[in-house]
């Protein structure tokens, strides 16, 4: 067998051993899993993050903390664990943890707790215990877009976020250099569900540039400056 044979053969089998045991689901059938008795289901998120908003009956662990995998294994392996973050990055990490930690079924909420929401999917908050509301409407932020009288550079991030905190020095320092044809307006999508539901938002970050309160340009993750620069040159035509 040649070595690109035998190279293929064992990262098909590597991927193969990665993806046994876990399944992603979407959040229907998510909710119906709740539903049973004794479910074992995390929010691998941040404290702050499961504060602001979790599904109910959830534990909270941190997937980022030193003492994550010691957490999951005291969880039962022989019954199913689901798993959820945000948009479904971190609990994937997570997912691919308990399967190798043994745990015989493990399920990752499709898409987050974005996804949830998106379905019109009921949380809790830890403040108040009920469904979460506050925040900016759908309304409001349109508004918002429409009345400036020049570019609006919209910034989706959350604090817990980390390529956010590299774009938003490039976005501002950009906004600064060009403040006669560019403001820049941010969007914490965790406390503001209602925005990032009617927009669908799947990841972070995200960046959307309006034009008389239209979408001209938009880009997902991390960009540089020129790139940013290039699109407000544009539109400011």
């Amino acid at each position: 067998m040649k070595v690109s044979h035998i190279f293929i053969a064992l990262l098909v089998f590597l991927v193969g051993c990665h993806a046994q045991g876990v399944k992603n689901i979407k959040p229907d059938e998510f909710e119906k899993a709740m539903t049973a008795a004794n479910v074992q289901l995390v929010d691998v998120r941040t404290p702050e993050e499961f504060a602001d908003k979790h599904l109910n009956g959830a534990t909270n662990i941190n997937v980022n903390d030193a003492d994550f995998e010691k957490k999951l294994a005291a969880f039962d392996k022989s019954k199913p664990l689901y798993v959820y973050c945000l948009s479904g990055g971190r609990s994937s990490k997570a997912a691919d943890i308990a399967a190798k930690q043994g745990f015989k079924e493990v399920y990752n909420l499709d898409g987050g707790i974005n996804a949830w929401l998106n379905a019109d999917k009921p949380v809790q908050s830890s403040a108040t215990g009920n469904r979460r509301t506050a925040g900016m409407s759908f309304d409001d932020y349109l508004a918002y877009i429409k009345k400036s009288k020049k570019l609006v550079l919209v910034d989706f991030n959350a604090v817990w976020c980390g390529p956010c905190k590299i774009l938003k020095p490039i976005v501002h320092k950009v906004a600064k250099e060009n403040a006669s044809a560019v403001e820049v307006f941010e969007v914490d999508v965790d406390k503001n569900p209602l925005i990032s539901k009617a927009m669908n938002i799947t990841g972070i970050p995200l960046l959307i540039l309006y034009k008389d309160g239209k979408e001209v340009w938009r880009n997902m993750g991390v960009t540089d400056e020129a790139t940013i620069l290039e699109q407000v040159k544009k539109n400011s035509k």
